[in-house]
């Protein structure tokens, strides 16, 4: 079980993180997407953090967001070092996380379903 202050830290960064990404990084792959930043893991030692990031992008794209993500992770991560007050910055990596596709594809289909039944 994770205790308080990992799950403070991940909070902290998953806010700090969104901020930075929007405004600071310039990398077309990023700044002219939409996303959402679902939640930060980080690891009991405080060393790295797995950002998991959803979109609804088709695969190129999603393919190159996440890579434009992971490609200013050094930036991303200098600029969380002059923001937060953490003895140790976690090195950060992003990854998809299909949630907020799989919850559009289920509404769909019961979108779908619904005007199938109504007569």
């Amino acid at each position: 079980m994770a205790n308080r202050r990992l799950l403070r830290v991940a909070d902290l960064l998953r806010e700090e993180l969104d901020e930075i990404i929007r405004r600071d990084v310039h990398d077309p792959r990023v700044n002219e997407r939409d996303f959402t930043i679902t939640r930060v893991d980080v690891s009991a030692d405080l060393a790295h953090a797995r950002a998991h990031v959803s979109s609804l992008l088709v695969d190129p794209a999603r393919a190159a967001l996440i890579e434009g993500l992971n490609s200013a992770a050094g930036f991303i991560h200098r600029e969380l070092r002059r923001r937060i007050r953490l003895k140790h910055v976690p090195a950060l990596a992003f990854a998809y996380d299909p949630g907020l596709a799989q919850s559009q594809h289920i509404a769909d289909l019961l979108n779908v379903l619904k005007h199938e039944r109504t007569p």
